[in-house]
């Protein structure tokens, strides 16, 4: 714990101090004042509190985590929307989007974004959210893009094998497919092996650091959470073997069923896969301790802290986890950016001394039911935001 409390102080964190959005779903018009820290919006259900941890993702990202395109994002009647953002990393920088037809746009200082990869890198934010990315209850292939994404992050170099591993696999299965002799086949398989052997290294590497970073979070989930790998033992013989041997099945088939890019990941809690054996509230606590340990993978390897997003974090937890939950985010040097029902929140918050941030989202806008410490501070009163008033 105090090597990731170090790497963190060595870290440059990663802060939204306001956001803007105009015709974004059901939101016309709405400012978003944002502190270090905390944050958590409450509200009824469909009152559009998602959409704000939304545009926060969509600013980096340039799209959504839920994975609606333009024309589901842009209010009902409108033709396009806008998100602008006030951001800080290394000092203030501007981010915004805007949305029509089918496409967004994502501005950095003014400028047009090309390569959303750069903003995305840049500008790192982290969700765990009941719409996004399933890691914990979710396929196989889920987690195993998630690590893979993360390992690309950590092992920059691992992205160029990774290319070539998938672009072999594509051309052994074109060549199986022309009946091609096994000279062209050999020199293919040569390459898958070649370059899945990086792969496999450097994912056994990145799931024993996940691992060791979880086992710091067992304050959090109770029990150790871990990752775990359902693979072959992968041998340079033993693998091209196997290519050789399956040929006529994998040409049959029409496609290659063994290597890491069909590997399964899974998540354990108590020696027994969580995603069958735990309960919600247990499933919910392990998938905000694999954020953290992303988190601090961010920080080890690129010196960056992300923006966390937790969308309905309190979900399916008693009020005792509540309360473990934000005494855990509470020491984290991340901003967070959360959401919860009405009266959730304000019943964890009461039972201890967490410091938080916390707005209630009505109709009529915006307003503080809690200042942060952080907020009370610069001696900012307690605000109002009006849907009418312009972004």
């Amino acid at each position: 714990m105090n090597d990731s409390i170090a790497e963190f102080q060595l870290a440059t964190p990663l802060i939204i101090h306001q956001v803007r959005v105009s015709n974004l779903r059901c939101h016309d018009s709405l400012t978003w004042q944002l502190v270090p820290g905390l944050n958590m919006i409450s509200g009824a259900n469909g009152c559009g509190k998602t959409t704000l941890l939304e545009s926060v993702y969509l600013m980096a990202h340039g799209r959504s985590f839920r994975q609606a395109r333009s024309p589901f994002l842009v209010r009902h009647g409108q033709r396009s929307f806008i998100i602008q953002g006030q951001w800080r990393r290394f000092g203030p920088m501007h981010l915004s989007v805007a949305g029509r037809q089918g496409k967004t746009t994502v501005r950095l200082q003014g400028r047009d974004i090309q390569r959303r990869k750069d903003v995305s890198e840049s500008f790192p934010v982290l969700v765990e959210a009941p719409q996004g990315r399933k890691l914990v209850d979710g396929a196989p292939g889920e987690r195993r893009r998630w690590l893979d994404a993360v390992m690309i992050i950590c092992f920059p170099q691992t992205q160029a094998h990774y290319e070539r591993y998938l672009r072999a696999v594509m051309q052994r299965g074109r060549l199986l497919r022309r009946h091609a002799n096994s000279r062209e086949l050999e020199a293919w398989e040569k390459q898958i092996v070649l370059h899945g052997l990086h792969i496999v290294s450097m994912r056994r590497q990145l799931m024993e650091e996940i691992n060791a970073l979880l086992l710091d979070e067992q304050e959090l989930t109770e029990d150790a959470v871990s990752l775990s790998l359902q693979a072959p033992d992968y041998s340079e013989s033993g693998w091209l073997t196997r290519l050789q041997e399956r040929r006529a099945d994998d040409a049959r088939i029409g496609s290659l069923r063994f290597g890491p890019h069909v590997d399964a990941i899974r998540v354990n809690y108590q020696g027994r896969e969580i995603r069958s054996a735990g309960s919600r509230g247990q499933q919910k606590l392990a998938a905000i301790a694999l954020k953290m340990a992303e988190c601090a993978l961010w920080s080890r390897y690129r010196r960056l802290i992300p923006v966390i997003l937790l969308d309905d974090c309190m979900e399916a937890l008693d009020r005792h986890r509540q309360q473990r939950l934000l005494e855990r985010l509470q020491l984290s040097p991340a901003q967070i950016l959360m959401t919860g029902p009405d009266g959730v929140a304000d019943e964890a918050v009461s039972a201890g001394e967490t410091d938080i941030h916390i707005q209630r989202l009505t109709p009529q806008g915006l307003c503080d039911i809690r200042s942060s410490r952080a907020l009370a501070a610069v001696g900012a009163p307690e605000q109002k935001i009006t849907m009418e008033e312009a972004a």
